[in-house]
């Protein structure tokens, strides 16, 4: 329905919809004054009310989350009553609507949440939540919820309704002692918060949603003319970014109620994709983390969307579980556990324990060119003894057993090479020979626990290359630990130093499956009567999963799967 101004020579006018809200005229004045700049379009305004607006008493997931912005515009456009509905991206559902595209997405603003807040309750060591504890903040959105508990779980989270001046005031009202908010929607208002304070959020703690600090510029998909027009404000990688996003919301099935984040930013030379995904059930909040570079967001994405599949549908929904694991360990195991929808009690029996290296061995193994790596506490405990010994290790070679033992070397500025695989120490044998083939026999430096399972260095003894131990700590069982009260679905044993420690507790809880890491800790299982038994062929937090659901079955049918 694109107008023509006769006043101005019959250039087109563009009608632009848009809700009434102070965010929703800014973002579409601004779209329309960038169009009328870059091509001599003029435009009109017209407001109109979303179902969103009209219920500002609910929580948002009850009344239908994304669509409740949106719908009323999306038949205007239908209709011919407006050419062009300008959204912020995060608002808009994934999928084009019937006969309606995205005409533009122009440049993004700030992508990261802030917190705003009565400066009297300012608190220092509160960190990235700079308040004090047991105050009242308030989200309409389950991901800012999540990303807070899992930062601070004394403060109270409130929904919060209202446009964005509206929540400020709350807080000034003292309804809340703080409200996080988009900085993009704070920015575009160039909003007054005097005698209120803000803190930046990391988004590596809170991961934006997907589109967020985007616009999207929706217009009808046959509307050519307005469609060339708005081509002069389109920004072809701010597009590729949240596109990227997008398609983990929507092949993960996520929606409004989905505490999920997703941030894909340009880089030199490539992007980096971000997503991190909440459990949307029970306390602790707990969070699965995809981080990757590349040069193709497409690619990124879908890589995100295969290692977060198996969390999407919460397999373990209804489920409890105990995890046996040592202390401070395994924690993004618990966190897969809970994202899966399990309610998780993980219990800690035994402690790494450093120890001091005898100081031939340790001089030894820091001559070495490679190293084998079995444990992210192995990782750890080497760096530590290589930096009191002065010696610089990131170059040196790297064979770790799986992703986590990896990703911990790579913490410390360190590469790895990894079977494709993961599994126990044969595994990582037969890719370190693999690796090798005919290079000869080569000596190789083993940090490790003073126990450890044999088969690493069996079988590359066996092959002709030398192994250089260097014990760096020692496991041993906590004093005063309890079996949780209650009775698992399932209990999940991380080793056989766990299994060992558990038994010697007394009694195991009832369990209607026992699931063990690897084939010795499942024979650990075996000897001490345990059964059944469900073996997960990796510590990879996916392998381990499954294993899990698999055990237990159908949530409607109690018996258990051997």
């Amino acid at each position: 329905m694109t107008d023509l101004d006769p006043s101005a020579g019959g250039r087109p006018v563009i009608v632009y919809g848009t809700r009434g809200s102070d965010l929703a005229l800014t973002q579409t004045r601004h779209v329309a004054e960038t169009v009328a700049a870059a091509t001599g379009a003029g435009y009109r305004l017209e407001i109109i009310r979303t179902r969103g607006d009209a219920i500002v008493d609910r929580p948002l997931p009850e009344v239908g989350g994304k669509g409740l912005f949106t719908a009323e515009l999306e038949q205007a456009l239908r209709e011919g009553r407006i050419d062009v509905a300008v959204h912020s991206l995060k608002d808009l559902p994934v999928e084009d609507p019937d006969g309606l595209t995205l005409g533009a997405v122009p440049p993004r603003a700030p992508v990261h949440d802030v917190l705003v807040y009565d400066p009297r309750h300012a608190d220092p060591e509160g960190g990235t939540l700079p308040i004090g504890d047991g105050l009242r903040v308030g989200t309409s959105s389950p991901r800012r919820a999540r990303a807070i508990q899992s930062l601070r779980k004394d403060l109270a989270i409130a929904d919060v309704r209202g446009n964005v001046p509206t929540r400020a005031d709350k807080v000034r009202r003292g309804d809340y002692a703080a409200v996080v908010l988009a900085a993009a929607g704070l920015g575009r208002l160039a909003l007054d918060l005097a005698g209120l304070a803000r803190a930046e959020l990391p988004t590596d703690r809170f991961v934006p949603a997907p589109g967020q600090g985007a616009l999207g510029v929706q217009c009808r998909r046959d509307d050519r003319r307005v469609l060339d027009l708005l081509a002069a404000i389109h920004d072809p990688v701010t597009a590729r970014c949240v596109t990227a996003e997008r398609s983990v919301l929507a092949r993960l099935e996520g929606g409004c109620s989905t505490p999920l984040g997703a941030l894909c930013e340009p880089l030199a030379g490539g992007f980096r994709l971000r997503v991190g995904l909440y459990n949307q059930h029970g306390a602790p909040a707990h969070r699965v983390l995809f981080e990757q570079t590349g040069t193709d967001p497409d690619a990124l994405a879908a890589a995100a969307v295969e290692r977060l599949a198996p969390l999407a549908a919460e397999p373990l929904r209804g489920r409890s579980v105990c995890l046996v694991r040592p202390g401070g360990s395994d924690v993004e195991l618990a966190a897969w556990l809970a994202v899966a929808g399990a309610a998780v009690d993980a219990v800690a029996l035994t402690e790494a324990l450093p120890i001091t290296p005898d100081a031939r061995s340790l001089e030894a193994a820091l001559g070495c060119d490679t190293f084998l790596v079995t444990s992210a506490r192995s990782v750890d405990r080497l760096f530590e003894e290589a930096a009191l010994a002065g010696v610089d290790l990131r170059e040196r070679r790297f064979f770790a057993v799986g992703p986590r033992t990896a990703h911990a070397l790579a913490d410390r500025g360190a590469a790895a090479s990894v079977p494709a695989v993961p599994g126990g120490g044969a595994e990582l044998a037969a890719h370190v020979l693999a690796q090798l083939g005919d290079a000869g026999p080569q000596r190789f430096a083993f940090p490790r626990a003073t126990d450890v399972q044999p088969a690493l260095a069996e079988r590359l003894t066996a092959a002709g290359h030398a192994i250089v131990h260097l014990p760096l700590y020692r496991i041993e069982p906590l004093h005063g630990v309890e079996w949780p009260g209650a009775a698992a679905d399932a209990i999940v044993w991380t080793s056989p130093s766990s299994v060992a420690a558990g038994t010697a507790l007394g009694d195991v809880p009832t369990a209607r499956a026992h699931v063990a890491i690897g084939a010795t800790t499942a024979a650990a299982l075996e000897r001490h009567g345990l059964r059944p038994v469900h073996t997960a062929p990796t510590p990879v937090p996916a392998a381990v999963l499954a294993t899990v659901a698999g055990a237990l079955g159908d949530p409607a049918n109690p018996s258990p799967t051997r």
